[in-house]
C-alpha cells in the first residue's frame, strides 16, 4: 500500500495574504521556541543599579538638583582625565525625576530582555557601555555647539536607544531564519517605539536627541556585528567578545561603585 502525500490546503481555508510553505522548505525559527526562557539578569541588574541611586538621591532629597547630579556625576562639560571618562556612563545611571526614570526602566525592560535573549552571553553589557558612553560624548559635543557647555545631561535613554539599534540589526540579520511575521514583529516593534520616541522629543524641551542619535548608531553597528545566541544560529562567542562582555561589565560595576561613592559623600 503506497502513502499519497496530501495536497496543501485549498486557498480558502488559509489566512488571508498566507501562502502555503513549500514542501521541501525548513520550518522556520520563532525567537521563544529557539532561545526559550532566558532569564534577563543584565537588565535587571542594571534597573537595579538605577533604582538604588535614584532611591539614595530621593532620601538626601535631592531629585531635581543640578548641583547634585553633578556631584553624583552628571555628564558635564569641565572634568579631565578619568573623571571625564567615568562620568559619560555615570550619568547613564542617573534621573531627574520618578517620570524619568519609570519611562527609562519600562525601555530598558523591553529592549534589554530583548537584546539578552537574541545575542550571546555579556552583550547587554558591551551595547550599554559602549552605546551609553558615546550617547554622553555626543550629548557634551552638542551642548557645547549650542553654548550649553556648563548644563549637565544625565538619563539612561541613550544606552536604551543603544539596545533598541542592536535589537533592530538583529531583526534583520535573523530575517531567514525567524518566522517572517515574528521578524517583521521584531523590527516593527522596534522602530515604532524608536520613532515614537524621538517624535515625542523633538517637541518636549529638555530632551537630547543627540545622545538618542548617537545611541541608537551605535547600537546598530554593535548589533550587526556581536555574536547572535548559540540557539538563533550564532556562532559561539569568541575570545573577542567574551572579553569585551567581561570588561564591559567590569567598567559598568565599576562606575556604579564610583556614582555611590562620589554621590554619598556629597556635602
Amino acid at each position: 500500500m503506497t502513502e499519497v502525500p496530501s495536497d496543501p490546503p485549498p486557498s480558502e481555508f488559509l489566512e488571508p495574504g498566507l501562502l502555503p510553505p513549500d514542501p521541501d522548505e525548513p520550518p522556520p525559527v520563532e525567537l521563544g521556541r529557539a532561545v526559550g526562557d532566558v532569564p534577563p539578569f543584565g537588565t535587571v541588574l542594571l534597573l537595579l543599579a538605577c533604582s538604588v541611586v535614584f532611591a539614595a538621591q530621593a532620601m538626601r532629597g535631592e531629585i531635581g538638583s543640578s548641583e547634585a547630579l553633578i556631584a553624583w556625576g552628571g555628564n558635564v562639560r569641565g572634568a579631565h582625565g578619568l573623571e571625564a571618562a567615568w562620568r559619560l556612563l555615570a550619568a547613564t545611571f542617573l534621573h531627574g525625576g520618578a517620570l524619568h526614570l519609570l519611562l527609562n526602566a519600562i525601555s530598558l525592560l523591553i529592549f534589554g530582555s530583548a537584546a539578552e535573549a537574541i545575542f550571546a552571553g555579556g552583550s547587554i553589557a558591551v551595547i550599554w557601555a559602549i552605546g551609553g558612553s558615546l550617547a554622553s560624548e555626543a550629548s557634551l559635543l552638542w551642548r557645547e555647539s549650542r553654548g550649553l557647555a556648563g548644563s549637565v545631561s544625565v538619563g539612561a535613554s541613550g544606552a536604551i536607544f543603544a539596545l533598541a539599534g542592536a535589537v533592530i540589526a538583529a531583526a534583520f540579520r535573523l530575517r531567514g531564519k525567524l518566522a517572517p511575521g515574528r521578524a517583521r514583529a521584531l523590527a516593527g516593534a522596534s522602530l515604532f517605539l524608536v520613532v515614537q520616541s524621538l517624535s515625542g522629543s523633538i517637541v518636549e524641551h529638555g530632551t537630547d536627541n543627540a545622545a538618542h542619535g548617537a545611541g541608537l548608531l551605535s547600537g546598530l553597528l554593535i548589533g550587526s556585528v556581536f555574536p547572535l545566541a548559540e540557539r538563533l544560529g550564532g556562532r559561539p562567542a569568541g575570545a573577542v567578545a567574551r572579553t569585551a562582555a567581561v570588561l564591559a561589565a567590569l567598567v559598568l560595576a565599576a562606575t556604579f561603585a564610583f556614582v555611590l561613592r562620589e554621590g554619598l559623600r556629597s556635602p
